[in-house]
């Protein structure tokens, strides 16, 4: 009898894609767990839920992670990241991973007070405890980053919450890398409903290339408008794994220069985000490709929407943009600027030059 695990790498096979460290399926979430279909090759699990399950078993050593984000589209799916060799499980003070050769793939959560000072200090604290466990560890460079953050518009003592934890972010990176730029991983940051920081990250042993959309001010450098410290984050990150280059692309917005863009118009604020995420990918395919694959590349595509009735209208801008077979998830979920009606994320998998 030939188990789901073995036809996992089985399938890795036929696409010679069984070296690659980490691979992302989209499963049925009716499947409560991972663990009894993929054996010790699931690096995590991500659960999108509005009411989410407990987000520990005793029976599963690997990363659940349950966010209270709900999906907006069914069938519904959770996320499975696999690796083609079996996983070691670890914990790090609060933080939970799994690990093969080449990546690390974690998880942490912390309840967050209700002061500015203290809240600050939490995240301090859960970034400056990712660090150390990578420097530790020997998968001392970030590739991607996901942060899940309640209350993320709110005025907390007079200043955004978000604005606070880029503050945070920033302090953490300053005190660890010797310079920053070089190091900034490809980063997402939503609002959830629960009361929880949810951090989750992909890391590896050897460094990524980073890179900025040429239709963007960077992050680092937007003015300071937008808060005390600039959010640290790079707009894609490229990792080179064997004959692929996987491609993950941050939480992109209507943002052109540093400005948001179509006020109140989701469908044109879809329109302007994809015109981003193209930009990017022919950015990063030119330094990289004989032939630039355009929206085609990508294979996997978050959508969070504000407001759950312009999904239908958003639906049809990216169903008629992306002109490949990617799968798309709709979530519900609250974005970093209150004019933002919609973002998105991206993994790609570009094949390597002969």
């Amino acid at each position: 009898m030939t188990s789901k695990a073995n036809k996992v790498n089985s399938a890795n096979d036929e696409q010679d894609t069984d070296q690659v460290p980490l691979r992302l399926i989209y499963a049925p979430a009716a499947d409560l767990f991972a663990a009894g279909q993929y054996g010790r090759y699931v690096l995590g699990e991500i659960r999108f839920e509005s009411t989410p399950t407990a987000a520990h078993r005793e029976d599963v050593d690997y990363p659940l992670i349950c966010v209270p984000i709900p999906q907006l589209r069914k069938p519904l799916v959770k996320e499975v990241w696999l690796s083609p060799t079996s996983v070691e499980y670890r914990q790090f003070a609060d933080i939970r991973f799994g690990t093969n050769d080449q990546v690390l793939f974690g998880y942490t959560r912390v309840a967050l007070a209700d002061t500015g000072a203290a809240l600050e200090k939490q995240i301090r604290h859960r970034y400056d405890a990712i660090l150390e466990l990578l420097g530790s560890r020997g998968y001392a460079h970030l590739i991607r980053v996901w942060n899940y953050l309640p209350r993320i518009g709110d005025d907390i003592e007079g200043m955004e919450c978000y604005r606070r934890f880029c503050r945070a972010r920033h302090d953490a990176f300053e005190a660890f890398y010797e310079e920053l730029i070089p190091n900034l991983p490809a980063t997402s940051v939503l609002g959830s409903s629960g009361p929880d920081l949810q951090m989750v990250f992909v890391a590896g042993r050897s460094p990524p290339c980073h890179y900025e959309n040429p239709r963007q001010v960077s992050a680092y450098h937007y003015p300071q408008k937008y808060g005390p410290k600039s959010p640290l984050f790079a707009r894609a990150t490229l990792v080179q794994w064997h004959q692929e280059q996987a491609v993950f692309i941050s939480g992109t917005a209507s943002i052109v220069g540093h400005e948001s863009q179509h006020r109140g118009d989701a469908r044109a604020q879809a329109e302007e985000i994809l015109r981003n995420i193209e930009a990017l990918i022919y950015d990063v395919a030119n330094s990289n490709m004989p032939a630039v694959p355009g929206l085609g590349a990508i294979r996997h595509l978050r959508v969070y929407l504000r407001n759950p009735r312009d999904l239908g209208t958003v639906r049809q801008v990216v169903e008629r943009r992306l002109g490949g077979p990617a799968e798309v998830i709709y979530l519900h979920a609250s974005i970093c600027r209150q004019e933002l009606l919609v973002e998105m994320e991206a993994l790609l998998g570009l094949k390597k030059p002969a």
